[in-house]
């Protein structure tokens, strides 16, 4: 099955580039139907040619395109964003399970999108996702999506009380208000994509909510979560005066 895709970036030779990337490293999977400099002719294509894929930039002049994400009621194509730096959007992006590439493009990033395309891990819930980000970019409560061998986990980022290291595997165990979750990331990985207002990483092997914290033992250096669950906190991290001071700001 070929992949019906548009290219949509402002700079043409950035549309070039990632067309050859495409016709070199997609084994001849990729069909490219247009190619677009614009949110508006972008589109106009959309609607026309009914993608499958989408390679979409996110800092173009006048419209951006999450102005075109949020054009559509329905996005029934998958798509992945382009961009020249890492910002708010990105992390948005990342903590959406969504997709995204850095310029300059590594080619071989292309086929590892074909790879994951033919597999349906990209299609896999792909409008819910989508309206996550919408949310996240919002400012709407923020959720954030896990990636499970059956699609997609969406927990909402105020109920996480803590998470840790499961069993030195590089997965995470990710408590909620009512469950507990396993997810395939790092908790280095994970603590970068949580509000850094909120979240403390408070040992190599913990990250905590403030909000769900019931008191600290300064002599045990050890944190009373509300749930009664205690978390040892690595004065390799914080100091009883540093560690107060992140508590109370």
């Amino acid at each position: 099955m070929l992949i019906k895709t548009i290219i949509v970036d402002d700079d043409l030779k950035s549309r070039e580039l990632i067309q050859t990337f495409c016709d070199l490293y997609s084994d001849n999977k990729i069909q490219i139907l247009d190619l677009c400099n614009s949110v508006d002719s972008a589109i106009i294509s959309i609607e026309k040619n009914k993608p499958d894929l989408v390679f979409l930039d996110i800092d173009m002049p006048g419209k951006n395109g999450f102005e075109l994400v949020n054009h559509f009621t329905k996005i029934d194509f998958e798509i992945v964003f382009i961009t020249g730096h890492a910002n708010q959007f990105t992390k948005a992006i990342e903590i959406s399970a969504l997709n995204y590439l850095m310029k300059p493009i590594n080619p071989l990033n292309i086929k590892s999108i074909v790879e994951r395309f033919e597999d349906k891990i990209l299609l896999s819930d792909s409008i819910n996702r989508i309206e996550i980000l919408k949310n996240n970019l919002k400012g709407d409560k923020k959720s954030i999506v896990f990636p499970n061998n059956d699609g997609f986990t969406v927990a909402e980022i105020s109920e996480i009380r803590y998470c840790e290291t499961s069993n030195g595997d590089g997965k995470c165990k990710i408590m909620l208000n009512n469950e507990s979750i396993i997810v395939s990331k790092s908790l280095s990985t994970l603590f970068l994509l949580l509000p850094n207002h909120t979240f403390l990483k408070v040992s190599a092997s913990a990250v905590i909510n403030k909000n769900f914290i019931k008191s600290f033992d300064s002599k045990k250096f050890v944190l009373m979560m509300k749930n009664e669950y205690q978390i040892k906190v690595s004065e390799k991290y914080y100091t009883k005066t540093s560690l107060m001071n992140a508590l109370e700001n």
